[in-house]
């Protein structure tokens, strides 16, 4: 045999990838070139030079140069936790979970597609790679010149890895190009689609239509990533990879697949308590302005998450069967697979229709799964661990140094601080605390100076004392009154319900007994006197103020839906922001059903300048099942540009909170080892002290760099200062 072929044959130009036989081989190979004739001679020589081949190969093997593995990173589009979108998932959670680790507390850093994909990619904080919406620099020159060139997979191509991305990129992507670190490229055109997209195919731009059996993205993104892992195997079985399946699921347009179509008719897992909880004036301005939702807004959450669901089929048969084809290549105890997705979802929760982009739990935390070798089985962790780990998580798994610069921790690190032991205690503690960011962040007042002022304004005891110096709600419980306010001995105000008065002032009201269930007398009061204090004076609002127990009909079924908007008369709102000039001239504006002829004219109408506004109508979806004809379209904002934050999300033994500062100036702060919803402001019972300290952890943390970001998140935060970039050995 021809000795370069030989060579090229066990892979001499990647000595570490061929695993401990590599050496042994070569040299065997070699001796039997060269060596003399004199069979005894040439029998001891060889002898020898196997033993010492085979220490050599052992001793590589017990550093880890020659260990590295595959590597399967699954992501999906806008999946959701809260929801329970994942108890809909069987197979994923059997082959996955039970057979590895579950991260209960995964966070993404940034609740938006391209940030948080960008983050994934790069290991660093949004306000380090700079793409902070899903427009500005997503796949732009910044990110292509000089972040592109730092992902996860080109440092993992470098070391010998065969690597692929298979599904969605960034939402900006526009298939002119392939990325650096990708040996196999087969990425969409813009953002998530399941119909009539187009994708770059290394190099190749392809178009596929609307026939379900070839052109369903979630099925090709499952076949060609099956068609990467058998090549690779035929191919190059010495070679380890990685593998980027992106799925679009449950992404909008949520079709689901034909034979999903019917599934989920009553599932309602995402009416949390959270739902429909609205409005909150003890939240950022959006959710001062947005009440309840109307029935056409709830027909139309509980067929998203329906549809949502249904797509997240597609996605559970292609792990089966990414799993069932590892098995057949007895690569299942050689393979690390990683599992979550780029952000959550909500849907209804405290008014919102849809989306994402907030810093509460339902948009925050994802899925987060691990399963390879040396992975505990069927455990859970409930340390804190974010999209920023994921890349240098691959790289430890890889046997390669995580860069310092990157802002993340590999897990790997974690898991064995969990195990104990000695070489636990080498390794630096795990953070209990992270940044959460929208948004490029200016220079505030002092915290003590926005909380007093927000304190006066918002102080649960200063409203109700604000409301009831009002002398209508200081007369005696006559007709159509519902609330009177007294003070008690200790000259505090309190509020009495007209209790004889709520049944005779609108038939589809509540009853009062459910009402005290849910929200004392004072809280109610406030909800209440929120409503006229936005009609009066606020630019806009949204939704609806109070509740009913009213049944609405839709695919063939009664169902009855809490939290509902009543249709009495004692109720004025719209569909749509409510723009005040219009109410005083005495217009309704009304975008429940707009001819489709009209279209182009309500999408002008729904437009509302720094907001971000949708309209939802039949021809929104395409598959089964549709939206019905007769519930026409209707109108909602679901973000705005002043919703731009910054958070710090802590979590340890004693300590369980979120802590926000808004750009207006405003600040949350919710306990949720009491609170997991997040349903309550507690900020005004924090001591001043503390909240200067939470407030100059996040200023830290918004401008932290390399892997100081990380130790910014541990209890000693404050004996840390930054300092020069450079490369960390890996622990």
């Amino acid at each position: 045999m021809d000795v370069m072929l030989f060579v090229d044959l066990i892979g001499w130009r990647r000595p570490r990838l061929v695993g401990p036989f590599f050496t042994p081989l070569c040299t065997l190979f070699v001796s039997l070139s060269v060596l003399p004739n004199d069979q005894t001679n040439r029998m001891n020589m060889l002898l020898a030079l196997l033993v010492v081949s085979t220490f050599l190969a052992k001793s590589q093997a017990s550093t880890g140069s020659n260990q590295q593995r595959n590597i399967i990173l699954i992501i999906t589009d806008d999946q959701d936790v809260e929801l329970g979108s994942m108890q809909f998932m069987p197979k994923t959670l059997k082959l996955i979970k039970e057979k590895g680790v579950e991260f209960t507390s995964g966070y993404v850093t940034t609740p938006i597609c391209c940030p948080s994909r960008s983050s994934i990619l790069t290991g660093l904080y949004v306000h380090n790679h700079n793409i902070h919406t899903n427009n500005q620099n997503c796949s732009g020159p910044e990110w292509r010149r000089y972040f592109e060139k730092k992902t996860f997979g080109v440092y993992l191509q470098n070391a010998g890895y065969r690597t692929a991305y298979m599904g969605k990129y960034l939402n900006e992507y526009d298939g002119s190009y392939i990325p650096p670190g990708w040996n196999e490229w087969l990425a969409i055109v813009k953002n998530s689609k399941f119909y009539n997209y187009t994708v770059n195919e290394n190099g190749q731009k392809d178009k596929y239509g609307f026939l379900y059996e070839k052109d369903y993205f979630t099925d090709l993104v499952t076949n060609k990533s099956l068609d990467f892992v058998r090549d690779h195997f035929e191919s190059k079985p010495w070679q380890p990879f990685a593998l980027v399946v992106s799925y679009p699921a449950p992404h909008g347009p949520e079709d689901p697949a034909p034979q999903h179509s019917h599934l989920f008719e009553n599932v309602f897992t995402h009416r949390t308590d959270s739902w429909n909880h609205a409005p909150n004036p003890d939240k950022q301005w959006l959710l001062q302005r947005t009440g309840k939702m109307s029935p056409v807004h709830i027909a139309f959450t509980d067929m998203l998450h329906r549809r949502r669901l249904q797509t997240l089929q597609s996605v559970d048969e292609g792990v089966y069967r990414i799993f069932g084809l590892l098995r057949e290549m007895n690569q299942l105890s050689n393979t690390y697979v990683m599992y979550t997705s780029d952000h959550g979802y909500h849907l209804g929760q405290f008014g919102l229709l849809k989306g994402k982009n907030m810093p509460y739990e339902f948009d925050v935390r994802v899925p987060y799964y691990l399963r390879g070798p040396g992975v505990p089985r069927n455990e859970t962790c409930e340390e804190i661990v974010t999209n920023l780990d994921i890349g240098p998580t691959l790289l430890d798994i890889a046997g390669l140094r995580v860069p310092r610069k990157m802002n993340g921790r590999s897990i790997l690190e974690l898991l064995k601080i969990k195990k104990g032991g000695r070489k636990a205690k080498m390794i630096a503690p795990w953070r209990d605390t992270i940044l959460i960011e929208r948004g490029k962040m200016p220079k505030l007042k002092n915290i003590a100076d926005r909380w007093k002022k927000q304190k006066s304004k918002f102080n649960k005891e200063l409203r109700l004392s604000r409301e009831c110096r009002k002398r209508k709600w200081q007369r005696d419980c006559v007709d159509g009154q519902l609330w009177k306010c007294y003070k008690t001995d200790d000259e505090k105000w309190r509020i009495y319900k007209c209790r004889e008065n709520w049944n005779l002032n609108c038939p589809c009201e509540r009853s009062f007994e459910r009402m005290k269930r849910e929200l004392d007398d004072e809280d109610e009061f406030l909800m209440n006197a929120a409503e006229e204090e936005l009609q009066e004076d606020s630019f806009w609002s949204q939704g609806g103020w109070q509740e009913s127990d009213e049944t609405f009909e839709y695919n063939d079924h009664q169902v009855k839906k809490r939290h509902i908007e009543s249709k009495c008369d004692c109720l004025k709102n719209s569909t749509h922001p409510i723009k005040y000039r219009f109410l005083k001239r005495g217009r309704k504006l009304d975008f429940m059903k707009i001819p489709k002829k009209n279209i182009g004219n309500s999408r002008k109408n729904c437009s509302l300048p720094q907001m971000n506004c949708f309209i939802h109508s039949p021809f929104h979806w395409r598959t089964p099942p549709l939206w019905p004809v007769e519930f026409g379209e209707f109108c909602f904002c679901q973000n705005c540009n002043n919703n731009t934050y910054w958070c710090l999300r802590t979590k340890n033994a004693t300590d369980n909170f979120l802590y926000c500062e808004f750009v207006t100036g405003f600040i949350s702060y919710y306990d949720m080892n009491v609170d997991p919803h997040q349903m309550y402001n507690i900020v005004y019972t924090l001591d001043v002290v503390v909240l200067e300290n939470l407030s100059e952890q996040l200023r830290r943390l918004r401008k932290c760099k390399s892997d100081n970001c990380d130790k910014l998140g541990l209890p000693s935060w404050r004996s840390f200062k930054t300092s020069p970039s450079r490369t960390r050995k890996k622990s």
